[in-house]
């Protein structure tokens, strides 16, 4: 089905078994001296025993604290050896190959997290953190080099296959190559041979120290998208730099820190986005390429490939929402892979989870990621009578995990379709590949037969007579009443009404709410040409949203007005006004008061609600009779889809 998928290749001798490699992502996993743990083990094992010929495992430090974060793997002294050698080991195990990355950050973190100064090639912070860099001497910059040679040189004594540079994304690396970040005057600074100089000669140090035969990967950024920045015709330039000085393969990205909504990209970012630079950076290069970026369906890399636009192809985050995507692929079962939908909520992440929050990662799709090895699905000592009430993700993947573990479950929603919010979630702008996940839930439920009972409601004292063993209640959330005058007037309607189709919206729309949910609804009537006016209470919008999904949202609602030539229409943007107090809403005006100054807005078709959510549960959380019960999601706490997903399977498999 996937023949260019499936062919192997051979990169400087060492033959892979199929074009599929996993990314280097950092996922955390290791301590906080940098020294391998079993969760990280199982986590390399999980993905080389589910088929991807390649495993590139994270960014490795070459000196302590060149990580960028505080659990950062390394590779900087003898000691990281020996853990690194099992972990080789069992890619090896599956027929994997393998290879670390080696990086050092540059000035791209915080002396806070790294406790050392920062170090680039000039004294200039990056935008995006601000702690400024000391300017690196030519000692400071041969020792660094040195670090890199000495690095790979325990990368094969640990019985890697590769060793890959990280010379991408904005990292100190890329800092010397790029005019955006380099002011030198010196043999490091200037033009594009200069600018290379500092990579050159990091790669000829792997060299002299791991041989020659040592296969190094080359990562780089083809363009930083930027106006000062690298582009592709520099970068292509310095791709064949490299193959002359003896580099394997290139590893094609993009991005740097500043434009980090392409560098880790979410789900408004077009599958393969950059597969036409890759094909363009590999054009006279008798060296493979490497390409990542959004790549999460199999159709789409075989397509990539058999075009020639790269040799190989990195599922960075795909590989983190299934590990098994290979074999499913392989034995064509594709209904069965779990996509990454592009949500970036718990591996980039934000405030509380990610590594932005330098916490390790976790995945909205993938509860299991990070517990490999926990989550064995041994069958249970009883077999238990389950009752799931409430049929939303926190619900499904409950019921999924119970069942899947062996018991008799039994799934109640009160509607006429599952999904519960996520149904509405997946309504606005870039969003719609949430709906993969719920389709592959429900298929999970039809495979271990879990009995779904649409259009049902059930009580506590049913529940009981019917003799369940346990009761998980997962009965969701409903939007918050605000307090306002005339909040019951016959243009006021919520959220819900709009994203879930049941209010068709008029031309003018007020959204009160300047969270996920309202910023989301007024881009969801953007998408049908309504004019729309959020009012949100605080000075920002969508405080709790993650960085790059804003990025791309925000565009969205305010970079809308343009002239359609097609259709000889001008398309609205969002009015966006902050810190406003509404006070009152009739059928022909809402009135709110900003910095104490009271204003009107006049005939609006329709006012919507999108003020939070609150718990509801009519169940109860005791339940007489019942040996174990469970409140969870949104019942429980109100969350999001990746909370809910996390806790509803750990909750259906311990119960």
């Amino acid at each position: 089905m996937f023949d260019k998928l499936f062919q192997p290749i051979t990169i400087a001798g060492v033959e892979i078994k199929n074009r599929m490699s996993t990314g280097p992502m950092e996922v955390l996993y290791c301590d906080e001296n940098g020294m391998v743990t079993d969760r990280y083990l199982k986590y390399v094992e999980a993905r080389a025993q589910g088929g991807f010929g390649l495993i590139i495992n994270e960014a490795h430090a070459v000196m302590k604290g060149t990580g960028g974060f505080r659990r950062c793997s390394g590779m900087w002294m003898d000691e990281q050896i020996e853990g690194q050698s099992k972990v080789a080991a069992a890619a090896h195990k599956y027929g994997a190959k393998i290879a670390i990355q080696l990086i050092h950050v540059g000035r791209q973190s915080e002396v806070s997290v790294t406790n050392r100064t920062l170090e680039a090639p000039t004294p200039i912070p990056d935008p995006t953190l601000y702690d400024v860099p000391r300017e690196m001497s030519k000692d400071e910059i041969h020792d660094v080099i040195n670090a890199f040679g000495d690095a790979a040189a325990r990368v094969r004594k640990a019985g890697y296959d590769f060793v890959e540079v990280h010379g991408a994304h904005g990292y100190l690396i890329q800092q010397f190559l790029s005019p955006y970040s380099n002011k030198r005057t010196d043999e490091y600074g200037g033009n594009l041979y200069n600018r290379s100089r500092f990579s050159l000669e990091i790669v000829r140090n792997i060299r002299e120290k791991a041989g020659v035969d040592f296969p190094i990967i080359f990562r780089m950024s083809m363009t930083e998208f930027m106006e000062d920045g690298l582009t592709i015709a520099e970068t292509r330039a310095y791709a064949k730099m490299l193959e002359e000085a003896g580099v394997a393969c290139i590893h094609a990205t993009q991005g740097n820190y500043a434009t980090i909504r392409y560098m880790l990209p979410p789900a408004a970012v077009p599958h393969a986005f950059t597969a036409d630079l890759a094909e363009e950076l590999k054009r006279g290069l008798n060296i493979p390429v490497i390409n990542v970026g959004r790549y999460t369906d199999p159709y789409v890399a075989e397509s990539v490939l058999a075009a020639g636009k790269t040799d190989m192809i990195a599922f960075a985050r795909q590989s983190l929402a299934d590990p098994e995507f290979p074999n499913k692929a392989r034995a064509g079962k594709v209904d069965e892979i779990k996509h990454c939908i592009g949500c970036a909520q718990g591996c980039v992440g934000g405030q509380e989870f990610g590594i932005y929050a330098q916490v390790p990662v976790i995945c909205t799709v993938n509860p299991e990621l990070s517990h490999e090895g926990e989550y064995t699905f041994d069958a249970p000592e009883r077999i238990k009578k389950v009752a799931v009430v409430g049929g939303g993700l926190a619900g499904l993947w409950a019921a999924y995990a119970a069942a899947r573990r062996g018991h008799s479950v039994t799934l109640f929603e009160k509607s006429d379709k599952l999904g519960g919010q996520w149904n509405l979630a997946i309504m606005a702008p870039f969003k719609q590949e949430g709906a993969t996940m719920l389709v592959w839930l429900k298929r999970q439920m039809e495979t271990y037969k879990v009995d779904v009972r649409l259009n049902t409601e059930v009580s506590g004292n049913e529940l009981k007579q019917s003799g369940y063993d346990a009761a998980i209640i997962a009965t969701g959330s409903v939007p918050t009443k605000p307090d306002i005058k005339g909040i019951d007037s016959k243009n006021v309607c919520y959220a819900s009404d709009i994203l879930g189709c049941k209010t068709v919206a008029g031309n003018n729309c007020v959204v009160l709410g300047g969270g996920e949910t309202g910023v989301e609804t007024a881009a969801f009537l953007l998408q049908y040409n309504k004019n729309v006016t959020i009012l949100a209470t605080g000075d920002t919008l969508c405080r709790k949203g993650q960085s790059a999904v804003n990025s791309f949202l925000f565009d969205y609602i305010e970079n809308r007005s343009f002239d359609d030539h097609a259709w000889g229409a001008t398309r609205p943007k969002a009015t966006v006004v902050t810190g406003a107090v509404v006070k009152e809403i009739t059928e022909t005006s809402v009135t709110y008061e900003k910095d104490g100054v009271s204003y009107t807005i006049s005939n609006p078709s329709n006012v919507i609600v999108a003020k939070g959510m609150k718990s509801f549960n009519n169940i109860g959380d005791a339940i007489d009779g019942i040996e174990k019960v469970e409140v969870i999601g949104d019942a429980n706490v109100v969350r999001d889809g990746l909370v809910a997903g996390q806790v509803g399977f750990r909750t259906g498999y311990y119960i």
